[in-house]
């Protein structure tokens, strides 16, 4: 690449008008018009103040809280409401983190640390049910842990306790429930995932990422939430992200830890070079301040009433979408107890339904599904507070989609499909018959076919697929 790829200009506003441009035909969160990858209150005041506390800090570095002692003031003030709401006491520790995945990493690193201290021969495995979120076995493969992937009851989506059960042994160095999982939203049995771990002496993590800041006000609205945090014994750590539904800018989260003693096993220290002792409690050394201010200052805005009322507006729509999407023939999966929900059909392709919804305006997410771990192809809703009052208008138009794509279904053609398994040797090829480009601008039969793709062939073939696709077509 040269240097002269017009990266280059002396006037702001013509930079400014750049990006205006180049994001033009992007989504807008703030349209309330996206259920996925966006955590909207549609509060103007609160999206306003967050850039402020984000700017004031922005150029801060929580390296070293001694340059910047306001820092470990911020810090423990995110922490404690966080533990709070947890259900932590006295002993419970936490790090603020630039995200879900960094909490994850994190945790899994103090529980292999803390398994190696008693078992310096062994290599640690990470039991996951298959709901489990991703970056678990991206922290496995990036620490040297054995993932073992369990089933799930493919009615309720919880966690198989029996598989967890016959799975554990001297090896196991953590287990993993989710509060709720990402695909469908629903929390798994954490009472029963604690008894194995009591048992076995085990340690437990709950990911709580994307229901930490809807869980516990759900419960206070009257919906029946099961136990998830520290109020279950067996709960080691935890993590809670503040970029969903803590509603702060990206990234920000918290890993918690119920007693002080576990969160050492996450800090790396080093002293044996001429430079400065460094001492990292997190992934990151060098990062800015900015999300943690804005975190703090969200929290002190809104308060645990702040937040409940903005829970009310998401159970409220959500109760709505339930009832409607139903009615359209539609099926829930599962019986979410948290702000996500997602919906199949044995009738019409959910990924064609997605596209017409998305000629519409709505920004709505599609799961593949996989027919080698039986799991069926579904749309995701991730709810948030602005919904509350978008909910009629999504109902119709996903009424007007329905009747669309049942009088006129996508055929995917099955060669198209043994063409795209068929062809490992070659990217250029597969990324040409795909319609991809360095551009990423893709046609919605494509998107289609991609889609059931993913839904047909093995995971391994597609997780080589996916990486040598996306090394194609990026920079």
């Amino acid at each position: 690449m040269s240097a002269g790829s017009g990266l280059g200009s002396s006037n702001p506003k013509d930079i400014v008008d750049f990006l205006v441009k180049l994001s033009r035909e992007e989504p807008v969160p703030s349209s309330g018009m996206m259920f996925t990858h966006s955590y909207e209150t549609g509060d103007p005041v609160l999206r306003d103040l967050a850039r402020r506390a984000f700017e004031l800090y922005m150029d801060k570095t929580m390296l070293d809280f001694t340059v910047y002692p306001s820092l470990v003031k911020l810090e423990r003030d995110v922490v404690s409401f966080v533990a709070r709401l947890m259900g932590g006491g006295e002993s419970t520790a936490g790090t603020f983190t630039y995200g879900g995945t960094e909490s994850i990493i994190l945790a899994v690193k103090a529980a292999r640390d803390f398994f190696k201290s008693r078992n310096p021969d062994l290599v640690p495995e990470i039991i996951l049910p298959y709901t489990a979120h991703p970056a678990f076995v991206k922290a496995a493969v990036y620490l040297g842990l054995k993932p073992v992937l369990v089933p799930v009851n493919l009615e309720s989506f919880k966690v198989d306790l029996n598989a967890v059960q016959e799975r554990v042994s001297r090896r196991t160095a953590m287990i993993v429930g989710s509060a709720p999982n990402y695909p469908v939203g629903v929390v798994d049995d954490i009472r029963g995932l604690s008894d194995i771990a009591l048992d076995r002496n085990v340690w437990l993590h709950v990911d709580a990422c994307i229901g930490g800041f809807v869980l516990p006000f759900f419960k206070d609205l009257g919906e029946p939430i099961p136990d998830f945090n520290f109020k279950v014994d067996g709960v080691y750590s935890i993590s809670v992200d503040l970029h969903k539904y803590g509603y702060t800018p990206k990234g920000a989260s918290v890993i918690l830890y119920r007693d002080r003693s576990l969160r050492k096993y996450q800090f790396f220290a080093y002293s044996r070079w001429p430079g400065y002792p460094l001492v990292n409690t997190v992934t990151l050394s060098t990062r800015s301040a900015g999300p943690l201010a804005a975190s703090w200052a969200v929290i002190k805005y809104l308060g645990y009433d702040g937040y409940l009322k903005l829970s009310s507006k998401i159970l409220n729509a959500k109760k709505r979408l339930v009832e409607g999407i139903k009615a359209v023939g539609l099926k829930i999966l599962g019986s979410p107890e948290s702000s996500i929900i997602a919906f199949t059909s044995e009738e019409i392709s959910v990924a064609q339904l997605s596209l017409s919804m998305k000629r519409r305006g709505w920004i709505i997410q599609v799961q593949p599904g996989s027919i080698h771990l039986g799991f069926p192809q579904s749309i995701h809703l991730t709810i948030s507070p602005i919904h509350e009052g978008l909910v009629d208008a999504f109902l119709r138009d996903l009424r007007e989609s329905v009747e669309e794509v049942r009088s006129n279904p996508f055929k995917i053609s099955m060669e198209d499909l043994v063409k795209v398994a068929g062809i490992r040797a070659s990217l250029s090829e597969l990324v040409e018959k795909l319609g991809l480009s360095r551009e990423v601008i893709v046609e919605d039969e494509t998107l289609l076919l991609i889609s059931e793709a993913i839904r047909m062939l093995p995971p391994d073939f597609v997780e080589t697929m996916l990486v040598e696709v996306v090394n194609e077509i990026v920079f």
